[in-house]
């Protein structure tokens, strides 16, 4: 499974070298490993890049849980920048900021009081309840047409649904954290394990009226926030996994099982992994840790 690479010191951000390097970082926070900067040193040609760099782009939308599946999301270079585009239409360049990418996908998005979209992945295509009774469903995998499940609640606050489109199965799986909690999440840890407990408690005592994130950011200098605010990882982390399947399979009720199965255990593993991370990063340079 693509690791995430693990960031430098957060209170001093070193821009990226190059925009490949920078969506790379990127596509970090969905643990996708794209490699774009490596691509471009080995010499690819501008076809072979953009190919590279729209396939990472489906796959962090897949993994960020944003519910944009019925839109298309292509990325491609443009001379020192890279261009985000939905269904062929400029969304953001890298240049702006992650922070106006993550603007511009927010204004697309549409979420229930769950957190979860309300945009169907399909276009058009036959829905119905997540929960609806098997048999039901089991024809509707083994049919030919293109079919959608709504949301329907799982384990340990997560929700699935499934679609497929063409000769393609998907499941999806999701537990909504935004990138806000995602942080807040690796402050909780970082403070719980500082062996000072003086400062602990005062960071502690600081959290009930500032947040744990704001607090640990209170620790440690004024510009720490709006340093962080720089970092990917402020605007998008990992909140959904999805899993396909292609071909005869695709028509195998006990397959939509597996893939439900696989997508679970990948989400639990990906989101333990960015708190660790982010901890990481967030504990880097702290005094009295």
């Amino acid at each position: 499974m693509a690791r995430a690479k693990t960031k430098s010191d957060m209170t001093a951000p070193t821009p990226p070298a190059s925009p490949y390097a920078s969506f790379d970082a990127l596509m970090a926070t969905a643990a996708v490993d794209s490699q774009i900067q490596s691509l471009a040193d080995s010499g690819a040609d501008a076809l072979t890049l953009d190919s590279a760099l729209t396939d990472a782009l489906t796959a962090a939308h897949r993994r960020w849980g944003l519910g944009l599946h019925h839109l298309t999301h292509t990325a491609r270079s443009d001379g020192d920048d890279i261009v985000f585009l939905t269904d062929g239409r400029v969304t953001a360049h890298l240049s702006g900021g992650v922070e106006t990418l993550a603007r511009a996908y927010e204004d697309m998005r549409a979420t229930d009081e769950r957190g979860l979209s309300l945009w169907g992945a399909l276009g058009e295509g036959h829905r119905l309840p997540g929960d609806a009774p098997g048999a039901r469903l089991k024809v509707l995998i083994e049919d030919a047409r293109d079919f959608e499940t709504h949301w329907t609640a799982g384990r340990a606050e997560q929700y699935w649904r499934t679609w497929r489109s063409g000769e393609t199965l998907f499941a999806e799986v999701a537990r909504p954290a935004s990138a806000e909690a995602a942080l807040s999440d690796a402050a909780w840890d970082v403070i719980t394990s500082i062996k000072d407990r003086v400062f602990q408690r005062d960071l502690m005592r600081r959290s009930e009226e500032v947040g744990m994130l704001g607090a640990l950011l209170g620790a440690r200098h004024a510009g720490a926030r709006s340093n962080l605010s720089l970092l990917p990882d402020a605007h998008f982390t990992v909140q959904a996994a999805v899993h396909s399947v292609t071909g005869p399979e695709a028509r195998n009720a006990e397959t939509h099982r597996a893939l439900l199965r696989a997508a679970s255990a990948e989400l639990d593993e990906l989101q333990s992994h960015t708190t660790r991370q982010l901890a990481e990063v967030l504990r880097h340079g702290l005094k009295n840790s």
